[in-house]
């Protein structure tokens, strides 16, 4: 075996161990994977599924996230989930397995990268090895749960909370110990299936409360209230303390 040869093993078994069930498929299961798998590479904005597209392989993010959305016929936009490191879209993986057609929109959301397995060889996984059918029931389950939360969420709760929510989730932690948010007010609007001036409004009243501060393609503030309630019953009151970030509901 040369150089090439052994790094390219090297890379299989890591690329193997990568999956959730790698290392609990059969000697004959194992196989088909290694054979099979192959790497992937997604600059930020790439689009890898257009509605009514057929899905040709199995993917699963290693690194970076996957954003699956759907788009009104006036052109407004809502994300249905995001597929990070260690999942599969679900989308994908039902389509693949019932031979229908792709029903939403699928694009990195920042630099991924991703396992594929191509579609005869994931059916057969899945028809043969216990372990790929409970990741892909369990995974199912858990999507099931997300997008009926979303469903919940835009049925029973205000806008001004969905963004709130959305705000959080989305923060990331600076050096300065405040939260921040790297998106535009479009690209905030796209995500809760709204117009950015309806965003731009609500960022705005928000910002005159003292819950958060505007930057150029930035929301900052400082998140008093902790993580998300598990339940839109749950959620606290909001409580703004004026003239300052804190209090961000």
């Amino acid at each position: 075996m040369n150089l090439h040869s052994m790094r390219a093993a090297r890379s299989t078994e890591a690329w193997l161990s990568a999956f959730p069930f790698g290392e609990e498929l059969s000697r004959r299961g194992a196989d088909l994977l290694r054979g099979a798998i192959g790497a992937r590479s997604y600059p930020a904005g790439a689009v890898l599924l257009e509605a009514g597209q057929s899905c040709e392989e199995a993917l699963l993010v290693t690194r970076g996230t996957i954003r699956v959305y759907t788009t009104s016929p006036c052109g407004r936009e809502i994300t249905l989930y995001l597929v990070s490191e260690k999942e599969m879209c679900l989308f994908g993986v039902s389509c693949l397995l019932s031979d229908t057609r792709y029903p939403a929109r699928a694009v990195a959301k920042v630099d991924t990268e991703a396992l594929g397995i191509p579609a005869p060889a994931f059916r057969r996984l899945f028809r043969e090895e216990p372990p790929v059918q409970r990741f892909v029931l369990d995974a199912f389950s858990s999507r099931l749960l997300s997008v009926t939360r979303l469903v919940e969420d835009v049925a029973f709760l205000r806008l001004e909370e969905r963004l709130a929510e959305f705000l959080r989730k989305e923060a990331i932690r600076d050096t300065g110990g405040t939260c921040l948010v790297p998106l535009s007010h479009e690209e905030i609007a796209a995500h809760l299936g709204t117009a950015r001036e309806v965003v731009s409004r609500l960022l705005s009243q928000m910002e005159s409360d003292g819950r958060v501060r505007l930057e150029r393609r930035k929301v900052r503030f400082n998140d008093s209230n902790g993580s998300r309630p598990a339940h839109p019953a749950m959620a606290p009151a909001m409580n703004p303390v004026k003239g300052s970030p804190e209090g961000f509901p």
